[in-house]
C-alpha cells in the first residue's frame, strides 16, 4: 500500500509541473515554410491555432538510443509511435505537421517525459489549444489577418482572458507571426482551465515585437 501511495505521489509530481505550450498560426507558417501540409487547403488550419507541441522541462525520457538518433536526424517517419485511430483523426486535425510525422517527434522528445500515456498527452494538448481557439486571442487574429500587429497587444488580450500575458512569447520569421509559446504551471488535465495554468506561470521575454498575421 505504501509503495502504491509513493508511486501515485511521484506520478503527480511529474504531471503537476512547468510546461511550455507551442501553438502556430498556420497561414503564417506556410508563408515562410514549404511543409507538406501547406499544400492542403484545410479550413480548420486557416481559421484556428494549431498545435506544435506541449513541452515538459525534460526531454527523451526512457527513450532508446536508436529512437533518439532517428529523432535528432529528423527521420520521424521511422519512429515506432502509433496512435489509436480516433485519436489519430483528432491529432491530424489540430496538428498539420502530422502529415510529416511531427506527432511522433513530439511524443518521443517531449511526451515521454509528460508522466501520462500517449493518449492523455495529446488529448490534454488539444484541450489547451481549444481553449485558446475559443478566446478573444483567436478573434484578434481573425480580425487582423493580413495586418502587421504589435505583439504587446496580444499579450494584453492573454492577460485579460487568462490572467497573465508576461508568460507569452512570440516567434516571427521573415516578418510573419508564426508561433506563440506559452509558459504553464500546474496540473494539466482535460478539465483544467487554461487560466489556472497561466496565472502563476513564469514570465519570459516577449520575442518578436511585431509581426504580420497571414490570411
Amino acid at each position: 500500500m505504501k509503495k502504491l501511495i509513493l508511486l501515485t505521489f511521484f506520478s503527480l509530481l511529474l504531471v503537476a509541473g512547468e510546461y511550455k505550450l507551442a501553438i502556430e498560426w498556420f497561414p503564417s507558417v506556410c508563408k515562410v515554410k514549404d511543409f507538406k501540409a501547406c499544400k492542403r487547403d484545410y479550413p480548420f488550419w486557416r481559421e484556428n491555432f494549431t498545435l506544435h507541441g506541449l513541452w515538459p522541462k525534460k526531454v527523451y525520457c526512457k527513450v532508446s538510443q536508436r529512437e533518439k538518433i532517428l529523432d535528432k536526424k529528423g527521420k520521424w517517419e521511422k519512429l515506432n509511435v502509433k496512435l489509436p485511430p480516433k485519436l489519430a483523426i483528432m491529432v491530424a486535425m489540430y496538428m498539420p505537421g502530422y502529415l510529416s510525422s511531427l506527432h511522433k517527434h513530439e511524443w518521443i522528445k517531449h511526451g515521454t517525459c509528460y508522466g501520462k500515456d500517449i493518449q492523455s498527452y495529446f488529448l490534454d494538448s488539444i484541450t489547451l489549444v481549444s481553449q485558446i481557439n475559443n478566446s478573444k486571442v483567436k478573434d484578434f487574429f481573425i480580425k487582423n489577418r493580413g495586418k502587421l500587429v504589435q505583439t504587446a497587444k496580444i499579450r494584453k488580450i492573454f492577460e485579460d482572458e487568462f490572467g497573465n500575458g508576461k508568460n507569452v512569447k512570440f516567434i516571427c520569421e521573415d516578418g510573419y507571426l508564426t508561433e506563440i509559446r506559452i509558459n504553464l504551471k500546474g496540473e494539466i488535465s482535460p478539465v483544467a482551465p487554461l487560466y489556472d495554468l497561466m496565472v502563476h506561470a513564469k514570465p519570459q521575454k516577449i520575442g518578436c515585437k511585431k509581426g504580420k498575421i497571414a490570411r
